[in-house]
């Protein structure tokens, strides 16, 4: 009877040492992809399993082929990265609750709130500039020694942002590629809140515009004009999030976090330029 008994525990204990062991892959990833499951349960299971994945540019292109999400994606690069779920200065909250800033998710721009005490996290949705506009020129061929300027600015549709606050210093959390040190060429995606920088829109009546450049006679210069960029403070609280807030109290306005060479086509000129926009009213 005790041979029976130890040769029932060794063979339970070989099983849960094999299934202990067992490696999340491209492979097991696509497959669970195709069987349906949904982004969050793959997730979890990448988050408490051991790993092994290949981030090469060409995995990602079949990854992408094969219906996986930019979600999952995002998990498979942080496991990659090699740093625990409790790395940094703060711990990933486990509880999966989708309104605590440190529950893991995927990369993106998020506004958190506390509204009656229950916190709210709210995603920005980029708005893309389609195109831009010249001013100033009239002024400068009238002025004295070609020292008039001229303007060039990309704008946004509409007056105002989808998403309005009310509070003048909000809290954003960023949810980026940290894991490739800088070096993402393979994602794509920002791994620094240095990559972005906040602006405040000029409102003009069907649209919001921001100066990128200005030039006269004597020559010109390209980049945001310093009265338009808002001083912002970033802590790294690890793993790839980062708590963003402005130096000082926003004003009544219009405001993007504008991804800095975001577009494809005449960035140099900000058509294509990516802004995570919104609004400040301060009363509803």
């Amino acid at each position: 009877m005790k041979k029976v008994v130890s040769i029932l525990v060794l063979t339970l204990t070989m099983s849960f040492g094999a299934f202990a062991q067992e490696t999340m892959t491209n492979d097991e990833v696509i497959s669970l992809t195709k069987a349906g499951l949904a982004g969050s349960i793959i997730i979890g299971k990448i988050n408490s399993s051991a790993t092994n994945f290949d981030m090469s540019t060409d995995a990602l292109i079949k990854l992408k082929q094969a219906g996986v999400s930019d979600e999952v994606v995002g998990a498979m690069l942080a496991a990659k990265s090699g740093k625990p779920v409790g790395g940094g200065s703060a711990a990933m909250a486990s509880n999966g609750d989708p309104n605590d800033p440190m529950t893991k998710r995927g990369f993106g721009v998020y506004l958190y709130q506390e509204i009656d005490g229950k916190k709210k996290m709210t995603q920005l949705q980029p708005s893309m500039s389609g195109q831009n506009r010249t001013g100033g020129a009239f002024t400068a061929s009238i002025t004295p020694f070609g020292l008039g300027k001229v303007k060039t600015k990309t704008n946004l549709p509409g007056r105002n942002a989808t998403l309005q606050i009310q509070e003048t210093s909000p809290v954003f959390y960023f949810y980026l590629d940290a894991s490739s040190g800088g070096l993402n060429t393979s994602s794509g995606i920002p791994s620094s809140p240095n990559e972005f920088t906040l602006v405040r829109f000029n409102q003009r009546s069907d649209n919001r515009e921001v100066t990128i450049a200005k030039s006269n006679s004597w020559g010109g210069k390209g980049g945001l004009s310093d009265e338009y960029v808002v001083g912002l403070k970033s802590e790294d609280l690890g793993n790839g999030v980062f708590k963003i807030t402005p130096t000082a109290p926003l004003k009544k306005g219009e405001y993007g976090f504008y991804l800095l060479n975001s577009g494809n086509a005449n960035t140099a000129a900000g058509v294509g330029s990516k802004f995570f926009d919104f609004g400040v009213m301060m009363t509803p």
